[in-house]
């Protein structure tokens, strides 16, 4: 009787350690699967990241254009008003 029960508690061990083995290695996948998941997001974050950074110059660069041309129209107009009170001071002297 001594040896079957010693023999049940062998093959329940070794049973026990296949398992813990098995689980192991299940955990190690998943851990795996979840730096791989990581790693995947970090990169979309990147992509994502940049192609904001070239919208966010293009609309500056788009910007800094209306401004420009703006401010030219403005002195275009103020340089007109400029000449024709020139004139009239001149025709009124």
């Amino acid at each position: 009787m001594k040896k079957v029960m010693m023999l049940a508690t062998a093959l329940a061990f070794s049973t026990a350690v296949a398992l813990a083995q098995d689980t192991k290695e299940k955990a190690k996948e998943t851990a795996h699967q979840a730096g791989q998941t990581a790693d995947a997001a970090a990169d979309k974050v990147g992509r994502e990241t940049k192609k904001a950074g070239r919208k966010i110059s293009k609309a500056a660069k788009n910007t800094k254009e209306d401004v420009k041309e703006g401010t030219n129209k403005a002195l275009d107009k103020t340089d007109k008003k400029l000449k024709k009170a020139e004139r009239k001071l001149d025709n009124s002297q």
